[in-house]
């Protein structure tokens, strides 16, 4: 008597079959998702694994103290919608697949709508009291990921995924530092996050 052995197919349900819709998972195969109700959020990596999406790591969060939506130099809010992910940063790195930088007392994110380097990242004795010197958030950007958001000089500045200080941000996500160090080990580059207000508007994106 023979056996014959059939291949099971996974198939996607809840937060993975959403995010199987969007656009965003016909790009890369690493999302973070990030599914905010005002200030609090849930976080949540997923993994495209033989053909299917999968939750892999999932926590609560912060996002900004004005909650998501449209971002500007002049609001404390999370920009909603899907971004690529770029480098990584920080006080020190746990080993991350990333490109890394490594914060010094010259680090600058610069936010001073006056300047030709608006939103980028500077090296510089002094800056301008609008840019955010760096090294005076040990604790949020113990581990950090830039969020590539680009809206226009104005339109919002300094945007990352960084470790949580039990507080909404200034418009960053932020994660338990424990996990934000499992982010910075399992994320590679292309990969992707998406900021949203409600799980069903993932598919949007």
């Amino acid at each position: 008597m023979s056996s014959t052995s059939s291949k099971v197919i996974k198939k996607e349900t809840g937060l993975a079959a959403i995010v199987a819709r969007s656009q965003t998972a016909k790009k890369t195969n690493q999302i973070v998702t990030v599914v905010a109700s005002g200030t609090n959020a849930q976080v949540t990596l997923l993994e495209k694994r033989n053909g299917t999406w999968e939750k892999v790591i999932t926590t609560s969060g912060h996002v900004g103290s004005q909650g998501v939506g449209t971002a500007s130099e002049s609001l404390s809010r999370t920009p909603k919608g899907s971004y690529s992910l770029g480098f990584a940063f920080g006080t020190s790195n746990p080993g991350t697949q990333l490109p890394f930088r490594k914060i010094t007392p010259k680090s600058y994110w610069i936010s001073n709508v006056k300047d030709p380097h608006y939103n980028s990242w500077q090296e510089r004795t002094s800056s301008s009291t609008y840019d955010e010197h760096l090294a005076d958030y040990p604790i949020q950007y113990h581990y950090a990921i830039v969020i590539n958001y680009h809206n226009g000089v104005g339109g919002g500045s300094g945007f990352f995924l960084h470790c949580d200080n039990g507080r909404p941000t200034a418009g960053c996500v932020s994660v338990p530092t424990s996990v934000m160090a499992q982010f910075m080990k399992r994320i590679h580059s292309g990969a992707y996050i998406i900021n949203v207000t409600s799980e069903s508007n993932l598919a949007n994106y």
